[in-house]
C-alpha cells in the first residue's frame, strides 16, 4: 500500500466477497465490508461483480434480477421495498463493524423463512449500506431485467455508482459479455441470459472520474482509451474471473491497462467456490498508474490459498498527483493522439 499522502490523496476501501445465491446473506456481507471501510476512513467502497446474487443457472438469476431502470431517472420503474426488519439491521451491521465490534449474523434460515430471497432488492439494500456508511459505493455488477418486450428472458449486467445518500450517480451495462469455452475447464455463455451494454460511462466521484467497466472488458484496450480520452483518472474492473483465466491473465491485464492508460486501476473480485458450478480467482487489486500493485487481497495461488477469509477489504492511496506526474514525464496520451496509424 502506499504510504505517502498529499492533499489530494484519498483512501479506498476494495472487497473481496464469496457471494451465493442467498441475497440476504450477501447484503450482510457487504454490509460488513462498508463497516470496516468506515473504520479505515476510507472514502469510497468497490464491490465486485455479481455482488448481490451469483447462482447456478439463467433462470435463478432472471428470477432474482432488480426491475428495469426509467430510461429518464436513475431509479428502479417498479422499486421493491424491503423488509423494515433487514434495513435496521443493515444499518446495524454497518455500524458495529465501523466500531470494530464483532457482529453476528442472524440467523438467515428463520429470515428465509419468514422473507424469500426473490422478493428481496439487493439495489434497496446497497442504498441503506451507502446511507448508513456515508460513503460512494461502486457496485461491480447486478442483474437488472431488460425493459423490452422482444427480450424479457435476459437482464443486462449492471455496474452502478451510488453517493453518500444512496442516490444512483452512475449506470454502465457491461459491453463485452463471456462466451468462453475452454475444454475441461470453463464453459460459460453470458449472451444466454445477457444483453450487452452499448455505452461508455464515467462518473465523478470524490476520488475522482472514473471510467466504469465490467470483467471481461478488461480485455479489450480500446474501451479504456475511450475512457481516457474522456478524462478518466481511475478505472473501475470488478470482476468475477474464473480460475483458470484468472491464473493465466488478471495480474497482466490489470496492469497493462493501468500502464498504457496511466490510471489508478481498482478491481474488486469474487474468490471462492460460489457453488457446485463456479469458482472465482479472487485477487481484488488496486493498481497505480505506473503499474505498481498498491494492494492485493490474495486468492486462489496465494500461499494462504485455503485460509483467506470471504469477506474482506483492502485499502489504498489514490493520489491524483502522483498521476499527473507520471502523466507529465511520460506524455503518452498526446503521443497517441498525434500518432497517424
Amino acid at each position: 500500500m502506499s504510504s505517502s499522502s498529499t492533499s489530494m490523496s484519498k483512501t479506498v476501501a476494495v472487497a473481496q466477497l464469496c457471494s451465493t445465491s442467498n441475497k440476504i446473506d450477501n447484503l450482510f456481507q457487504m454490509a460488513k465490508c462498508a463497516g470496516w471501510a468506515m473504520a479505515s476512513q476510507s472514502k469510497m467502497l468497490f464491490l465486485p461483480e455479481a455482488c448481490g446474487f451469483l447462482g447456478q443457472s439463467a433462470k435463478e438469476t432472471f428470477a432474482n434480477a432488480e426491475p428495469p431502470f426509467l430510461e429518464d431517472k436513475n431509479e428502479a420503474a417498479k422499486p421493491v421495498e424491503n423488509p423494515m426488519w433487514l434495513t435496521e439491521q443493515l444499518q446495524k451491521t454497518v455500524s458495529l463493524c465501523s466500531q470494530g465490534k464483532a457482529n453476528e449474523d442472524p440467523d438467515l434460515n428463520d429470515v428465509i423463512k419468514k422473507e424469500q430471497c426473490e422478493n428481496i432488492s439487493v439495489l434497496q439494500g446497497l442504498q441503506t449500506i451507502a446511507r448508513a456508511s456515508q460513503m460512494y459505493v461502486s457496485i461491480g455488477g447486478l442483474h437488472v431485467l431488460v425493459d423490452d418486450s422482444n427480450d424479457d428472458k435476459r437482464v443486462y449486467n449492471t455496474h452502478l455508482v451510488l453517493d453518500e445518500n444512496g442516490e444512483i450517480k452512475a449506470i454502465y451495462r457491461k459491453i463485452h459479455l463471456f462466451d468462453v469455452s475452454i475444454p475441461g475447464q470453463v464453459q460459460l455463455r453470458e449472451s444466454d441470459s445477457t444483453a450487452a451494454g452499448h455505452e461508455i460511462i464515467l462518473c465523478d466521484t470524490p476520488i475522482g472520474r472514473m471510467g466504469l467497466t465490467t470483467c471481461y472488458d478488461v480485455r479489450f484496450s480500446e474501451i479504456y482509451v475511450k475512457l481516457v480520452e474522456q478524462g478518466a483518472e481511475i478505472l473501475l474492473v470488478p470482476s468475477a474471473f474464473t480460475v483458470p483465466t484468472g491464473k493465466a491473465h488478471w495480474h497482466v491485464l490489470l496492469r497493462a491497462r493501468a500502464i498504457e492508460s496511466q490510471c489508478y486501476v481498482i478491481a474488486a473480485a469474487q474468490f471462492g467456490s460460489h457453488n457446485a458450478k463456479r469458482s472465482s480467482y479472487g485477487h481484488s487489486l488496486v493498481v497505480d498508474p505506473w503499474g505498481q500493485v498498491l494492494a492485493d487481497a490474495g486468492g486462489v495461488d496465494s500461499p494462504q490459498d485455503g485460509n483467506l477469509p470471504t469477506p474482506s477489504i483492502i485499502t489504498a492511496e489514490i493520489d491524483l498527483d502522483n498521476m499527473a506526474s507520471i502523466r507529465q514525464r511520460l506524455p503518452i496520451q498526446q503521443h497517441r493522439q498525434a500518432a497517424e496509424y
